[in-house]
Parts: structure tokens; C-alpha cells; sequence
């Protein structure tokens, strides 16, 4: 018997957040982290085994100083190895059985690093040595650098000759990160041991890697070793323009020994016949280390992500879909992995409102199979279970589900096979799938738009419901059949209202055009596919129209902005504004983000696309003169959103306030782009449903 809690915010932040799972060599077990807040205690983090024929699972560690937790290569899944921080900095790399029993030793220390490092990766040898690679800031010398002791400055001043001056949260730190390397022996004792030195693979060279260090999803996906050596994303350490300083490349660099210093400098995978100019993402190695392979999205096109292979002696690469399939592809990957003789992608795509799994032989006119469509795929790993049939162990999530780990047959000829849900796809919290529907609606410039509708548990047909139209971020990103950890439309159903969360112009997963179709139009097209949904909705009997909310943040807090100046406000009898662009003009020099050249149809600074900017802006004199009729708006904005900086915030909230609008203004000093900590998370969902209720109430009304 399920037992079911009322999913209020305190069930849903107090819910088990598992991270993607990772089989072992032999296919028996999966390794992944759960992390579990409890209210006036904290945050318990942990690692766990799971067995994968019957989905139980034990406790590896309970430790939040551990991290980067990977199973050992060639222990046959016996062994795991981590990372863990230590005091003044240090890092320490332990192994440990994956199954400790009294007749065993647990656990050992097998090296001690003078600084902080992170991002662990292994690779086996062929003379059964570990190569290992991680990540840790460059001091002058080359070497590690530890900031716990280095001496301090006499002044907290900081100085900086690029544009690189805030990323995320974060001030951009005067030393650069790098990836070191060595590898693991086995002693007479028969423990591992460090082998060498940490070598930095980037010494004598002005890049810094691997990109992405300060950006919220981290830089695992940024790097890989072989035997062949490393690969890696760097970022252009000296743009050509301000708008191209977010710019990006893949680069390797051979490892001869791993033990040495190194003997080579990084090389550029250069292109064939494409635009050099662009954001790289995602370098792999193929499984006998020859290929390398790496996603791509070029300024020409930035809604458009290239899956891009080279061979390593050649250094120059071709696109993958323009090979084999000779056309391009209706969708776009975001990410994949060889499989395990090489012949194989496996390929995860946006495809409408779902991020889905397929296959892709690499043979002339091959085609994509789609091997997963629902739940929305979060993680892929092959599983090396010995039998003929390749199957793949996926992490992924639904809208009802915050977790769930499947095995999947890549011929299809079994059915998947569910080894652990976590909400037992949402009956522990009294959800269902029958609450999630679609709709289709005509959008502007004659497009089709699609919408997803999540009605709450108890829902009747015969009655009326206040709608709540939720509007995404990105913009190029969509609202998809997957558990969001911060903008959870289950939830906010569950509160009693009917929640509309509409992928309009620019979201992805149906097709590059239709993303492409939100350059220069940022207050256009998505707009008018709000209109076009709202006017949709007007028609359904269930939604009570008379009290609508629109609630969005970042793009979707644009959007707000932009709709409290335009006839489409008087809908609504109050808004939510979460992390917001205000003024148009100054966004891209005031946000660690100086790209969107496709975004704006060309750069987004006043004095190169003023007309642009100024089309689209929320803060025109002669649209903030009308913010005097607008709905009650809650306006959120947090202290370290580098992002979205915090004044667009306070211009808002004054900009209400001086006009006479009921507003409120939430505010987190210690938070970013997200609210990520627990009890301020809490703060946040109550301040918003409380505000929801205060202006249109909650739960519905009979039908007349």
C-alpha cells in the first residue's frame, strides 16, 4: 500500500535528491548521491550502491566534505575512489570497497594533494596502471595553488584587462584553472600509490581549463582522458570581440607518459568548412581513444548544436549528421556517448517538451532510433552486463517523478525495466500521470505551439480553477515533462490551481527554426504565442480566466516586464517577476553574459544594435507610464545573481512602487540566479503562494 503525504513545499524540499546513476564494470551495481534537507537539521549527503537486479541499495558514505565519487577501474566494481577535502585546503584520494566487509579494510588514503582539486577522472592502462586526471587553480609557478595558505594581500583589490570579470556568483579569481595528471600503482603491498607528481597539462599556455568552473552544471562534461592523453573545452583566453568572449574550443593534447612532464602543447580540433567562431561542449573519447567527438553551437546559428568527430592524429573535424545522415537533423543533441565498440552514439535530444534517448549507428545514411521518449532522460551510461544485447542504465525524471533509474534494451526486444522510482512515480505524493496533459495551439507567424497542463489531484471537470501561466527561462530551453527542483509545476498544482506552461518562439525541441525564431524578437513572437495561449485557454470550461497569474523567471522574468507594458497585463490579476532583464540596453554589459549576438540579431550593446534593443525594451519611458494600471506584482531578486543582476530587480520593485502598484519585493543576499538553500527555497514557495492566493485564491469555484 502507498501511503500518500500532501505535497506541500516542505514534502517537496525535504523529498531525497538522487544525482545520476553509474553502473559498475560488471553491470550488477550502480553508484549515485542523494542528498536529504530535514528542517532545523540540515542537509545529509550520501553515497550509495544499488543492486541492480533488485533495486536495494546501501550506504557507501555519509560524508559532505566527500566528492567526486567513481568507481575504480579494473576492480570489477569491488572498488570506489574519492575525493575528499581536508583541512587548510588539502584534498585527499581514497579507495574503498564498494561492499566493505568485516574480513576487509574498509577504506585507505592513497594521496594527499597540497590544494584543492575536483572533477576526478580515471582511465585504465594497458599495464594496470591508472591514468587519473582532475581539476585545481594554477599558482605562478605552474603548480597547484592552494588559497587557504597562500599569503594574503595587504589589500582586497582586484584587477582585471578582459571582460571575464563575474561569472554566476563568482568574481573570476586572478589564477587560472588547469587539469593535472599522473596515474596509480599498484605496491608490493599491494595499495595503490601516486605514481608522480601532479603534472598541469596546460603549462606554458594562456588557456584555462576546462570551461564552465563557475557555472552552475560544473565542467565534468568539459574534459576526458584516454591513453591517447586528454581532451579538453578552454575558453578563448583572448576574445576578438566582446560579444564573442564567452567563445569556445576543444583542444588536445597527447600524454606519452604519464608520470612526465609534458612534451606537447594543446592543439585545436579545428573544423572543415564551418564558422571557427563558437561554444563547444562535451569532448569524448572514442573507446579505443582514436576518435574524439564534441558538441558545438556556432555564433552563425546558436540554436543549432553540431555533433562534431575527429581523429587525433588529424585534428580536424567534420559534422556527424552531415556525414552519415546527409541532412541536417530536425532536433538538436545535447548530449551523448560512444558505446562500447565505438560504432554507436547514444544521443540525447530535446524532442516536444521531453528530452529523449536514441541511438545512431555510425554508418552512411543511418538514422536516428529513438530507444526512450518518456520520462525525460537526465543520464545515460552502457551496461557492461555481459550479455549480446547492448542495454544502457538511464537516469531520468517526470514531471510526478523526481527520480528514477531504468535498463533499457538498444534492440528493443525487451520491454525497460524500472529499477528504483523514488515517489513510485508519484503515488507517495498522491500524483499521477493522469494529471499532465498537452496542448497545441496556433502561435505567431503561423507556427504551432505546444503546452503542457498539469491539473491538481482532486481535480474536477465540473468545476473552475484559477490558471497559473508559467513562463520559462533560457529563452532557448523549454518547459519539459521532467521534476525541476526549483519551478516544480506539480507542486504548484497541488496548491489548487491549474498550472499552463506553454514552450513558445525560442524554446527548444521542435526544431532548430523554431528555436531560431526568437533572434531580434525577444518581445515579439513570444509574445504573441502568450496572447494566442491565453486566448486558447479562454475556450477551455475547467479554467476560470477571471483569475489567471503569470508567473517567470529570467527570460521568463523578461517576459513579465514586458508583458506589464503591453494590453496582454490586464489578463492577469497578478504577476510573479523572479530574476528579471529591465533595461534592454544595458543587460548584456551588466550581465557575466556579453553573447547573445544571435539572441538580439546581432551583438546586444546599445552602441552597435541600439534600434533592436530599444524595440524590445521593458523599461521605455512610454511603456513604464503604463505600469500604473498593471496587476499586483511580486517582484524576487537575489543579492549574487551575476546573471540577471540584482538593481534590474530593485528598478522594478521602485518602478511599481512609484507608480502605485501593490507590490512586493523578496529579496536573498546570499543567493544567485537560483535559490538553491533549503529554507530559503521554503521562504521562497511560501512568499509566492501567498501571494497567488492573496489576488485570485485557491481552488475553484462551481461551474455556471
Amino acid at each position: 500500500m502507498v501511503i500518500k503525504h500532501p505535497f506541500t513545499p516542505e514534502t517537496f524540499l525535504t523529498l531525497p535528491r538522487r544525482g545520476v546513476i553509474v553502473p559498475n564494470e560488471t553491470g550488477t551495481a550502480g553508484l549515485y548521491s542523494v542528498s536529504t534537507h530535514e528542517f532545523g537539521k540540515g542537509t545529509k549527503k550520501e553515497w550509495r550502491v544499488m543492486r541492480l537486479d533488485t533495486g536495494t541499495s546501501t550506504q557507501l558514505i555519509e560524508d559532505d566534505k566527500v566528492h567526486d565519487v567513481n568507481w575504480f577501474p579494473g576492480s570489477n566494481g569491488t572498488q570506489v575512489v574519492w575525493l575528499k577535502s581536508a583541512d587548510k585546503g588539502v584534498t585527499q584520494l581514497v579507495l574503498s570497497d564498494a561492499e566493505p566487509s568485516l574480513e576487509s579494510e574498509v577504506s585507505y588514503v592513497v594521496a594527499e594533494f597540497d590544494a584543492p582539486v575536483q572533477h576526478l577522472k580515471l582511465h585504465a592502462l594497458e599495464d594496470g596502471s591508472i591514468a587519473f586526471a582532475l581539476v585545481g587553480l594554477i599558482g605562478e609557478d605552474g603548480d597547484l595553488y592552494n588559497e587557504a595558505t597562500a599569503a594574503k594581500a595587504p589589500s582586497t583589490a582586484r584587477i582585471y584587462d578582459t571582460p571575464r570579470v563575474r561569472e554566476w556568483d563568482t568574481y573570476v579569481k586572478p589564477q587560472k584553472y588547469g587539469i593535472f595528471y599522473s596515474k596509480l600503482v599498484r605496491g608490493d603491498d599491494d595499495k595503490w600509490f601516486v605514481a608522480s607528481r601532479l603534472h598541469n597539462c596546460l603549462r606554458d599556455t594562456d588557456l584555462e581549463a576546462p570551461a564552465g568552473m563557475y557555472e552552475p552544471q560544473g565542467p565534468e562534461d568539459n574534459f576526458d582522458i584516454s591513453h591517447q592523453g586528454i581532451v579538453f573545452v578552454a575558453r578563448d583566453p583572448i576574445p576578438s570581440k566582446l560579444q564573442y568572449s564567452d567563445a569556445s574550443d576543444v583542444y588536445f593534447v597527447p600524454v606519452e607518459s604519464w608520470v612526465d612532464t609534458m612534451l606537447y602543447s594543446p592543439t585545436n580540433l579545428t573544423a572543415e568548412s564551418e564558422p571557427a567562431l563558437g561554444i563547444a561542449s562535451s569532448p569524448r573519447f572514442s573507446p579505443n581513444g582514436n576518435m574524439i567527438a564534441f558538441l558545438k553551437s556556432y555564433y552563425a546559428n546558436q540554436a543549432d548544436t553540431r555533433l562534431m568527430m575527429g581523429h587525433v592524429s588529424s585534428l580536424t573535424s567534420f559534422d556527424v549528421f552531415k556525414f552519415i545522415i546527409s541532412s541536417p537533423w530536425e532536433l538538436v543533441p545535447s548530449s551523448f556517448e560512444f558505446t562500447p565498440n565505438g560504432e554507436y552514439f547514444l544521443i540525447t535530444a530535446d524532442d516536444c517538451g521531453r528530452r529523449s534517448l536514441f541511438e545512431l549507428e555510425l554508418r552512411r545514411d543511418a538514422k536516428p532510433k529513438l530507444l526512450v521518449r518518456s520520462p525525460s532522460v537526465q543520464g545515460v551510461s552502457v551496461l557492461h552486463d555481459g550479455s549480446d544485447d547492448l542495454q544502457v542504465l538511464v537516469s531520468s525524471s517526470s514531471i510526478v517523478e523526481s527520480s528514477v533509474y531504468t535498463i533499457v534494451d538498444t534492440t528493443q526486444k525487451l520491454e525497460p525495466r524500472v529499477v528504483s522510482a523514488v515517489t513510485k512515480h508519484g503515488t507517495k505524493l498522491g500524483l499521477s500521470h493522469s494529471q499532465v496533459s498537452d496542448i497545441w495551439f496556433e502561435g505567431s507567424n503561423e507556427s504551432c505551439v505546444h503546452a503542457w497542463v498539469i491539473k491538481p489531484s482532486n481535480f474536477d471537470k465540473s468545476k473552475k480553477y484559477p490558471v497559473i501561466l508559467q513562463i520559462h527561462g533560457g529563452p532557448m530551453d523549454a518547459t519539459r515533462d521532467e521534476w525541476h527542483w526549483r519551478w516544480n509545476s506539480g507542486l504548484w498544482a497541488e496548491q489548487g490551481y491549474v498550472v499552463v506552461a506553454p514552450n513558445f518562439t525560442g524554446s527548444v525541441g521542435y526544431g532548430v527554426p523554431f528555436s531560431a525564431g526568437i533572434f531580434g524578437e525577444w518581445g515579439g513572437r513570444p509574445y504573441q504565442d502568450l496572447v494566442n495561449c491565453m486566448h486558447y485557454l479562454s475556450k477551455i470550461p475547467y479554467i476560470d480566466m477571471d483569475r489567471a497569474v503569470a508567473a517567470g523567471g529570467s527570460y521568463g522574468g523578461y517576459m513579465i516586464s514586458w508583458i506589464l507594458g503591453q494590453p496582454l497585463a490586464q489578463k492577469f490579476k497578478a504577476l510573479i517577476c523572479h530574476d528579471l532583464c529591465f533595461d534592454l540596453r544595458m543587460t548584456c554589459l551588466m550581465s557575466d553574459e556579453t553573447g547573445g549576438i544571435n539572441d538580439f540579431g546581432g551583438p546586444g550593446f546599445p552602441w552597435s544594435n541600439a534600434e533592436t534593443l530599444e524595440k524590445w525594451n521593458p523599461a521605455r519611458p512610454e511603456l513604464l507610464r503604463t505600469w500604473k494600471s498593471a496587476p499586483p506584482t511580486l517582484v524576487i531578486h537575489s543579492d549574487k545573481d551575476f546573471r540577471c543582476p540584482v538593481t534590474d530587480g530593485l528598478a522594478m520593485f521602485r518602478t511599481l512602487q512609484g507608480l502605485g502598484v501593490p507590490s512586493r519585493l523578496l529579496n536573498f543576499p546570499d543567493e544567485n540566479h537560483f535559490v538553491l538553500n533549503p529554507e530559503n527555497s521554503l521562504v521562497w514557495h511560501q512568499t509566492v503562494f501567498d501571494w497567488i492566493e492573496k489576488w485570485v485564491g485557491k481552488g475553484p469555484t462551481e461551474c455556471t
